[in-house]
C-alpha cells in the first residue's frame, strides 16, 4: 500500500478523483438547496403588466386622447388665426413654430395624464397583491406575476367612475 502511495501517478489519480467527488457533491448540494425555480415564480413579489395591450383594449383611453388632442389643436388653431391676421409671412412662420412647440407640450401633458391613470391602476393592483415591483411585460424574459387583466379591470372601473363624475 505504501508503495502505491509513493507512485506519483497514483497520487495524482487519487487527488483528481477526490476533487471530482468534492465538486460534484457541492453541485448536488447547491441544486437541492435552490429548489424548483418554476414553482417559485407564482409566489414572486414582482408583477408584470402589458401596457401596450391595456392601451389597445381600453377604447376610452384612445377616445380621451383623441378628444383632448383635437380640442388642443382647435384651440391653438383659433389662437393662431386670431393673432396672425396682421403678421408678415416671416412672422407667421415664426409664430407657427411657437404654436407647434405649444402643441407638442400639450401632447406630452395629455400623454402623461393618461399614463398616470394607468400607473394608478397598476399601483392599486400591486398594493392589493402585495407586489414590491411591477415592470412592463416587454422587459421581462421569465417570471413575475402577470397582473395585466387586473390592471385592465381597475383602469376601466376608474375611467367609468371619472366619466360618471364628469356627467
Amino acid at each position: 500500500m505504501m508503495r502505491a502511495l509513493r507512485n506519483e501517478h497514483n497520487v495524482k489519480t487519487v487527488s483528481f478523483i477526490v476533487a471530482v467527488v468534492f465538486v460534484l457533491g457541492i453541485a448536488a448540494y447547491a441544486l437541492m438547496g435552490s429548489g424548483n425555480i418554476a414553482q417559485a415564480a407564482p409566489t414572486s413579489s414582482i408583477g408584470v403588466v402589458d401596457q401596450s395591450m391595456i392601451i389597445e383594449q381600453t377604447a376610452t383611453l384612445g377616445q380621451q386622447f383623441q378628444e383632448q388632442m383635437a380640442a388642443a389643436a382647435s384651440e391653438l388653431q383659433k389662437e393662431f388665426d386670431e393673432k396672425s391676421v396682421n403678421m408678415s409671412e416671416a412672422e407667421k412662420q415664426q409664430y407657427f413654430q411657437s404654436m407647434q412647440e405649444k402643441f407638442s407640450a400639450k401632447q406630452a401633458e395629455i400623454q402623461k395624464n393618461i399614463q398616470g391613470k394607468i400607473d394608478n391602476a397598476v399601483k392599486q393592483v400591486a398594493e392589493k397583491k402585495s407586489l414590491n415591483l411591477v415592470v412592463d411585460k416587454n422587459a421581462v424574459l421569465y417570471g413575475g406575476v402577470d397582473i395585466t387583466s387586473e390592471v385592465q379591470t381597475a383602469l376601466n372601473a376608474a375611467l367609468e367612475k371619472e366619466a360618471a363624475a364628469n356627467k
